[in-house]
């Protein structure tokens, strides 16, 4: 089964970024995707009013395209309980793979975003 959870631990969350080779930001906040196995993670912070998906990531050997996105969702969906209205990928994020599935427009600086409240609606 599938479970999306926070990571509480910065200790964990360093550990897990090294196995998804991304740099590690203490700043941020980060899921995990587990199906009995490590599958990878989400890095994502709030500046501004606007989340950003700093990394979306496997572990080496993994390749779970539907949980990676699940993820995502969960992180966007967090977002938006929190009142931001817009979420921005960070360059080179995620493999563009997930990037094409995930939801996300170029807007006219280049910039990947959507539109949370549009994407879960008015309702909170």
């Amino acid at each position: 089964m599938l479970t999306v959870l926070p990571i509480q631990s910065k200790d964990e969350q360093r550990e897990l970024c090294q196995k998804c080779h991304v740099e590690y930001d203490v700043e941020s906040f980060c899921y995990r995707a587990d199906d009995g196995d490590f599958i990878g993670i989400c890095q994502f912070s709030f500046e501004g009013g606007v989340g950003y998906i700093k990394n979306l990531a496997y572990r080496d050997g993994a390749d779970d395209t539907e949980a990676m996105i699940i993820m995502l969702r969960a992180t966007m969906s967090f977002m938006h309980r929190c009142g931001l209205d817009t979420s921005e990928l960070l360059p080179n994020c995620m493999p563009e793979n997930l990037r094409n599935i995930s939801g996300y427009q170029k807007n006219e600086n280049g910039v990947y975003t959507v539109d949370l409240k549009k994407f879960y609606g008015h309702c909170h």
